[in-house]
């Protein structure tokens, strides 16, 4: 499934969604209360991913113990992306590709050290 297919998936699950607000609307200065909200919610998503990395690291469990949960919380962080790009109609494939361009020209310099 491409990039695009996930975001309609989303788009579909999104507008069956019913709540105190559209969960499909585009995000404008009208209702930046939605994106505001997207944004808490991510950055709950990546709180929870947080919680289970840390629980590893301290040694609480084995990396394969929380595997699924952690695919999981990182599929969660992965949908609310691709609602923030596509409610704010930001092609996110796109946004990718030019960054990456970016970060190829950014770290070259360190590519260049490693070889």
């Amino acid at each position: 499934m491409t990039l695009n297919e996930l975001i309609n998936v989303q788009k579909r699950f999104d507008g069956n969604h019913k709540g105190k607000f559209c969960w499909d609307e585009k995000i404008s200065d009208d209702n930046l209360e939605i994106l505001e909200f997207l944004i808490i919610a991510l950055i709950g998503e990546v709180g929870e991913t947080s919680n289970i990395i840390k629980k590893i690291v301290r040694g609480d469990f084995k990396d394969d113990e929380k595997k699924h949960e952690l695919s999981e919380e990182i599929a969660d962080i992965f949908a609310y992306l691709l609602k923030i790009s596509y409610q704010l109609n930001i092609n996110l494939e796109e946004a990718y590709l030019e960054k990456m361009e970016k970060n190829k020209e950014r770290f070259r310099n360190y590519e260049l050290q490693d070889k």
